[in-house]
């Protein structure tokens, strides 16, 4: 849907502008037809706020929003090709606990692209404030890291806790932050992180991204591919008996699996 509204807007204000600008500035009122472009896509997205603010976050609609503007995202600011294999391995229903490598910023975008159920993310705390972004975020029971104030994060747990019991897919990056970009392994995860899915009593679904990670160097004049590999499900039979730290290698050791 904000793919449709941003191509049908950028064409509509490209001849708008055509009229009453001069010929010889066309460069110009075509990277301003195409900045009013996602101005109208916000614009129409806000307008929905307090529907959405009112919807449960595992809202079928809810989700197809955050959906649809990951693909306007990915395809026209960022210009991100995502390759995926594993979706076959994606439950239907259940608790589920993604824990995946970070690489990019891209990274939550791609997999929201591809992810076939409605899921949510754990932005820094920083994010929170931003206006209207800050709100928008809550009303998908993101759970927010502080990375300066663990307590603050292990507090918040709980209610990410309640928000995978009601089966709404939480992605978590357990490194905690971007790690070297062109290095394919990964070295240490915060076991901290695990304890969310402990504490759930979720399924755990491991995703790797490999490919080009530079898409912050890149964007936009060069596209980037990226490739997400799926794994099966590690149910919670298995790791229930496990402690956060064996958790942790359990998974590095799937992602580090060529």
């Amino acid at each position: 849907m904000a793919t449709l509204i941003f191509l049908i807007s950028w064409f509509g204000y490209v001849i708008l502008l055509s009229i009453y600008v001069n010929i010889y500035l066309i460069p110009l009122w075509i990277i301003l037809s195409y900045a009013l472009g996602f101005m109208t896509v916000l614009v129409l997205y806000l307008i929905q706020l307090p529907v959405i603010i009112r919807l449960p976050s595992t809202n079928q609609y809810k989700f197809y929003l955050m959906k649809s503007m990951a693909v306007l995202v990915n395809h026209f600011v960022i210009r991100l090709s995502v390759k995926v294999t594993g979706l076959e391995y994606v439950p239907k229903e259940g608790r589920l606990v993604i824990y995946a490598n970070h690489k990019s910023y891209s990274d939550g975008f791609a997999l929201l692209e591809v992810f076939p159920r409605p899921m949510t993310f754990t932005p820094k705390k920083s994010v929170m404030k931003i206006p209207l972004v800050g709100r928008w975020l809550k009303s998908y029971d993101v759970f927010p890291i502080d990375r300066n104030n663990p307590r603050a994060t292990f507090e918040s747990m709980e209610t990410a806790v309640d928000t995978v019991k009601k089966e709404l897919v939480i992605s978590v990056f357990p490194e905690g932050t971007i790690k070297y970009r062109k290095d394919p392994y990964v070295t240490e995860m915060k076991s901290g992180a695990f304890k969310l899915a402990l504490k759930a009593e979720s399924d755990i679904l491991v995703v790797r991204f490999d490919g080009n990670e530079l898409t912050k160097n890149r964007t936009p004049f060069r596209s980037t591919r990226r490739k997400l590999t799926i794994f099966p499900v590690i149910p919670f039979e298995k790791i229930k008996v496990l402690s956060s730290h064996e958790v942790a290698k359990l998974v590095m050791d799937t992602i580090n699996n060529k």
